[in-house]
């Protein structure tokens, strides 16, 4: 019996040690860089035409490639036949018409889909349009010319839009509800151009809701208001969760971008001091209680009632 057992141990060794371990082409491939590049490589083909030059184009687009010249894209040597396809037989057609339209691409006539695959065969690599597949603009079908300008002059870090201004009105001109918040009288300096939307949010789509930069509305807001952030001993549960449960952050026409003023705003979930008819003080309630962030001071009576002093 010991002997049978020898000879089927035996047996299975030589069987694992010889069986050929599973091909390559048995495992699932991810997709490469170029196989990323080549999807899109579809968007930018014209069938049957071939490359005429740039010098080509100028002599009938004057105007429009005096302007290219001094673009972001001419800078890094992007040529007309880049982005609208070989041109060959757009010139033999005479140029752009309703009859010869397929014969170059012209963005205007082209989906959302077409129109920013010839943009993402060269930018499909690039980490500021990473999310761009689960952002609301793309499922909105917004085009990437809708905010750039793509024959536009460069400035720096703008890729063609010309100020932080114009960066926010790219935005607000859609928006139209926080271009409204903007303009009360309490509001992120988005008009006086000392900000912008692009602050805050990813217009390629953000890693959180609402295109937000960041994990969520608090590591946001504390990037800039480091001094909320604490941790302090007594903290504020609602600052916590999230600043915009107090705050509206777009604008508002309450005293420190408070979505409602005081005293109404801590009655939601505080009840109040009252005079001797029972009625709530109508007083802000920060006027004492000015730490209401968090507080590190406790009370007389334990605890904290959020008073620094």
């Amino acid at each position: 019996m010991r002997r049978c057992a020898l000879l089927l141990a035996s047996f299975f060794s030589v069987f694992f040690l010889f069986t050929p371990a599973p091909s390559a082409k048995s495992k699932p491939k991810t997709a490469t860089s170029d196989k990323i590049r080549q999807d899109f490589s579809q968007f930018v083909n014209i069938a049957g035409a071939e490359k005429v030059g740039a010098d080509q184009c100028a002599q009938c687009h004057t105007d429009l490639f005096k302007g290219y010249r001094r673009s972001a894209h001419s800078m890094q040597d992007v040529g007309c036949e880049q982005c609208h396809g070989a041109g060959s037989l757009h010139v033999a057609a005479g140029g752009y018409s309703s009859e010869s339209k397929d014969k170059i691409i012209s963005f205007r006539d082209r989906s959302a889909e077409q129109a920013n695959g010839v943009c993402l065969s060269c930018h499909a690599k690039s980490d500021h349009v990473r999310n761009w597949f689960a952002s609301a603009h793309q499922a909105q079908d917004i085009k990437c010319s809708d905010c750039h300008s793509i024959h536009g002059e460069a400035h720096g870090e703008h890729r063609a839009i010309a100020s932080t201004g114009q960066l926010s009105e790219n935005c607000l001109r859609c928006h139209t509800k926080q271009n409204a918040e903007a303009d009360l009288p309490y509001h992120h300096p988005i008009r006086e151009g000392k900000m912008s939307c692009v602050d805050c949010h990813d217009p390629h789509g953000g890693d959180s809701g609402n295109s937000l930069k960041m994990s969520n509305a608090n590591e946001l807001c504390f990037s800039c208001h480091a001094e909320y952030q604490g941790p302090f001993t007594f903290q504020h549960p609602p600052v916590n969760e999230s600043c915009v449960k107090c705050h509206s952050a777009h604008g508002s026409p309450n005293q420190n971008m408070l979505s409602v003023s005081q005293p109404a705003l801590c009655l939601q979930c505080h009840s109040a001091h009252h005079n001797g008819a029972s009625l709530p003080l109508v007083d802000r309630c920060t006027n004492c209680h000015n730490a209401i962030h968090g507080s590190d001071i406790p009370s007389a009576t334990g605890g904290s009632k959020f008073i620094d002093k």
